[in-house]
């Protein structure tokens, strides 16, 4: 039997009866008496002799061309004894509850609010750069359709505004977010999983590795000691608030992140035993810590009482607002004010107490102070790891080895705040006094205070 021509099936007219017109293969044109045209697929099932029809459509939505081809996967249906009907049921019913992106997206923000798995600072974080990125190319697109292409047109887009960056965070939401869809069944894939941040030119910066040293720190605390209040030769931009340079000077005593410094409370902190416990929600890790404060970090936070003792938080330098703390914006730009002037013609660099100094961030700070116990105090690093509140990289570790070494903790801090007392927040740092009776006066001098006990001892036996 001969196959049907584009040209038969344009011309075929409509008779008295409907009609159909074979073109081998179980498949037909039907011809209604109403001149409407469509394409049949007739078999039977093995065991069945009866004939079933299935409709592909009309020939205005399916060509000959792809009614063939259609025919052949349903052949092969039928051959594994599989109603060509009953998948089609199937592929239908899939498609109606198969979800958009967007769907997915906001599907997957509501179980991790519920679930606690991120922090609400990370999570508004993936919802801004969805609003911003990503849900107007791809929100629209049915998730189980989507395909590397598509996540790659969007993460290049990204990269062609020049904000590499966020092309790596981006590629992280949707990996998350696919990976969630993925074993709740809502996709069959994750496609983000083949992408890597180097295919978008957004590997990871180089981590930094800017630790101010001793001389720097004090450098530092002078310059915020001297920007507290208006002088001659400093500039009016880099006037800080006692509350900004307390906190910047806690951050320096304590090694804590920015934000979980802006954020203490008042209930948190228990000055009499010098603790300050930060709570689960507010840690990177989810894990409570306990900081040791030293009686120069106790002293800076007593001197905000009459300051901010009304609001919940330490740090509040809204007299208005109660409820609200310092931003950890505000210690970057106060950092910034040190060093740069946005008011280029009035005011000199040199005029600015550290535009001298090599450029470095609030964070770095934290480096600095866990640099500074290491070197010049000696504490092991696994210690230094629980002040930090770091978990061990190793699962296994971290699973079996529970101890906090909380003794080791407090005395590395307290020494930390009395080297910090000695050798930063004094300029005779290196001066050392010591009364015996009533007027002898024994005073040592020595840049390296590591050495001072031992001379004592040797000063003391001589005398």
């Amino acid at each position: 039997m001969s196959k049907l021509t584009a040209k038969q099936v344009e011309h075929a007219t409509a008779r008295n009866q409907e009609y159909k017109l074979s073109d081998g293969n179980g498949l037909y044109l039907r011809v209604r008496t109403n001149e409407t045209k469509s394409w049949l697929f007739c078999y039977r099932l093995s065991g069945n002799r009866q004939m079933i029809r299935m409709t592909l459509g009309s020939i205005e939505v399916v060509t000959l061309k792809e009614a063939r081809e259609a025919v052949i996967r349903l052949r092969k249906q039928v051959s594994l004894g599989i109603d060509p009907r009953a998948a089609r049921a199937a592929a239908i019913a899939e498609n109606t509850q198969a979800i958009t992106m967007q769907s997915l997206f906001e599907s997957w923000i509501e179980f991790v609010k519920i679930a606690k798995e991120i922090t609400p600072k990370w999570m508004k974080q993936h919802e801004a750069r969805w609003n911003r990125h990503l849900k107007n190319s791809l929100g629209k697109l049915l998730a189980k359709d989507i395909t590397r292409a598509h996540l790659a047109s969007v993460l290049d887009g990204i990269t062609r505004k020049g904000i590499r960056e966020e092309t790596r965070r981006a590629l992280t939401t949707l990996n998350l977010m696919l990976d969630y869809g993925l074993t709740r069944h809502l996709v069959d894939q994750n496609p983000a999983r083949l992408l890597k941040p180097k295919d978008f030119a957004a590997s990871p910066n180089r981590p930094r590795d800017r630790a101010l040293s001793l001389d720097e720190l004090r450098m530092l605390w002078r310059a915020l000691d001297e920007t507290m209040q208006p002088r001659d030769g400093i500039a009016k931009t880099s006037i800080l608030s006692h509350v900004t340079v307390n906190a910047i000077k806690l951050l320096i005593l304590t090694g804590v992140r920015r934000g979980e410094i802006c954020a203490m409370r008042w209930d948190e902190l228990d000055l009499n035993a010098g603790k300050w416990i930060i709570p689960s929600t507010k840690t990177k890790n989810r894990q409570s810590h306990t900081v040791y404060l030293s009686k120069i970090a106790s002293n800076l936070i007593k001197e905000l009482k009459p300051l901010t003792e009304t609001s919940a938080f330490v740090f509040n330098t809204d007299k208005n607002n109660s409820e609200g703390c310092i931003h950890t914006d505000s210690l970057n730009k106060a950092l910034w004010r040190l060093r740069k002037s946005d008011d280029k013609e009035k005011t000199s660099q040199t005029s600015l107490p550290l535009a001298d100094m090599k450029p470095f961030t609030i964070h770095d700070l934290r480096r600095s102070a866990a640099t500074c116990w290491g070197e010049h105090l000696k504490v092991s690093p696994h210690v230094i790891e629980r002040m930090l509140n770091h978990q061990p990289l190793n699962k296994l570790i971290a699973t079996y080895q529970r101890a906090i070494y909380a003794d080791e903790q407090k005395a590395a801090w307290l020494a930390w705040g009395r080297m910090a007392e000695n050798k930063i927040a004094s300029d005779n740092n290196n001066i050392l006094s010591f009364k015996h009776g009533k007027n002898r006066k024994l005073v040592i001098q020595d840049k390296h205070p590591e050495n001072l006990i031992g001379k004592i001892s040797k000063k003391q036996k001589e005398k």
